[in-house]
């Protein structure tokens, strides 16, 4: 008798194991499920939409074992993931926007790898090489931050217009409306305020250079046909009210403002330089 009882409380202990490793195998099973469902909708979350396209544009973006890149078709309107890459040819030209309206132009012969521009700190795309111009609305009149990025430089931007070059090691960055913050990511502490007319250079091992003034429309020429005085409706797109999330025009937009060109003679603040 005493050894049935042994056996049973041996079974017991065995069948009680048995459902606890069975148990942990489903929480384990809903567990990579949930976690797979919430990647699979983090990564479906837009950051940016196209506006338009003209010449040679192609986009990449990655693929399911997160390693390579493939191309893919796309058309004006079709969503852009953070991871994608877009790289214009000689003639190539693509203008996206976000979903307050805020606009980007990538420019000939540039790459870019969009980012996470719904989560903070907003990060519109990291410019690889080439030109971009932004412009980013003002919501109802209150800052409305962002950040761009390059290879060596952070540039942190809350409701303006400015143009971001970059050429092998070197970022130059020129604001045309609005204040800008210019930083290199070996030097955080030292950073460059830029205000409309102003601009600054970035070398790779050096903080951004003092402010310095550029002719008003200088770059103009490297953003569809505008006229060199920047006189005249800039370059940039009507991004319509159809973007993912979209409720319509910002508050507080100007439908008549011209984008470039119009430089004032602002005077720009270094902090930190020694």
């Amino acid at each position: 008798m005493e050894e049935r009882g042994l056996f049973r409380s041996a079974q017991n202990c065995m069948f009680e194991i048995a459902f606890i490793k069975w148990n942990l195998k489903a929480l384990t099973f809903i567990f990579i499920i949930g976690f797979s469902a919430f990647g699979v909708k983090s990564q479906n979350l837009a950051s940016a939409k196209i506006l338009s396209t003209s010449g040679s544009v192609q986009v990449t973006r990655p693929a399911t074992n997160g390693t390579d890149m493939n191309r893919v078709k796309f058309r004006t309107g079709d969503e852009l993931f953070a991871g994608d890459v877009i790289k214009t040819g000689v003639d190539g030209r693509i203008v996206i926007g976000l979903k307050d309206n805020s606009q980007a132009i990538v420019s000939q012969n540039t790459t870019v790898e969009i980012k996470d521009a719904n989560n903070s700190p907003r990060t519109i795309f990291n410019v690889l090489r080439g030109k971009t111009r932004i412009k980013i609305e003002k919501l109802g009149g209150k800052p409305n931050p962002y950040r761009i990025t390059t290879p060596t430089t952070v540039i942190a931007v809350r409701g303006t217009i400015f143009d971001v070059f970059v050429d092998g090691g070197e970022t130059r960055v020129f604001v045309t409306e609005g204040e800008v913050s210019v930083v290199n990511i070996l030097f955080p502490n030292q950073e460059i305020i830029l205000t409309p007319g102003l601009f600054t250079r970035v070398k790779k091992d050096q903080p951004p250079q003092s402010p310095d003034l550029f002719k008003p429309g200088r770059n103009n020429e490297h953003f569809n046909n505008v006229p060199a005085n920047g006189v005249g409706r800039g370059p940039f797109d009507n991004p319509g009210s159809d973007f993912p999330g979209n409720s319509g025009n910002a508050p507080g937009r100007n439908s008549n403002d011209s984008s470039p060109g119009n430089s004032g003679n602002g005077r720009g603040r270094e902090r930190g330089r020694p």
